[in-house]
């Protein structure tokens, strides 16, 4: 069944076109699944994104902060303070779609670090777009739910800070 928006566009609905203004967040309430309630942002993908990739805003043009909500992967060891979301979904090159926010769901683990159940986690260190365990005085991008080995989706609680 397909998660409506309020405002006739899937949470996993991707398209070439712009079906949404850039930025919009959409709350997806609680059901009856026990993961809570979830917050959805709109945004264009610069670059082909997985299930699981940890994004940030796109600041490679001029200038050099992006104001629009064009992604691209997290930079390895990258501060958690700009991560935008975690796409739940594949969204092809240039496509415009929902990447997650706020609330349970799966982030892909680091190529050579591991994600440690009941703690915070961070951008990757050595794979773009992934996620690791925190440092112990690090700001986090979310929680781990499980234990979870390197290159897998792990189970989260997100509360990406960069809006």
């Amino acid at each position: 069944m397909a998660i409506d928006t309020g405002i006739g566009i899937s949470i996993a609905q991707t398209s070439a076109t712009q079906q949404a203004p850039l930025g919009q967040t959409v709350l997806k309430p609680a059901g009856t699944n026990g993961e809570g309630e979830q917050v959805w942002i709109y945004v264009q993908a610069l670059e082909a994104l997985v299930v699981g990739n940890v994004v940030v805003r796109d600041a490679s043009g001029a200038p050099a902060v992006a104001t629009t909500l064009t992604v691209k992967k997290s930079l390895t060891s990258m501060p958690a303070e700009a991560v935008v979301g975690v796409a739940q979904h594949a969204i092809a090159l240039n496509y415009y779609g929902w990447v997650l926010q706020k609330g349970q769901g799966q982030v892909l683990t680091d190529g050579t670090n591991t994600i440690a159940g009941a703690s915070g986690i961070v951008p990757g260190t050595t794979s773009a777009g992934t996620a690791q365990t925190a440092g112990a005085a690090e700001n986090v991008l979310g929680y781990a739910l499980e234990n979870s080995a390197v290159s897998t989706l792990a189970k989260v609680v997100l509360d990406c800070p960069s809006r």
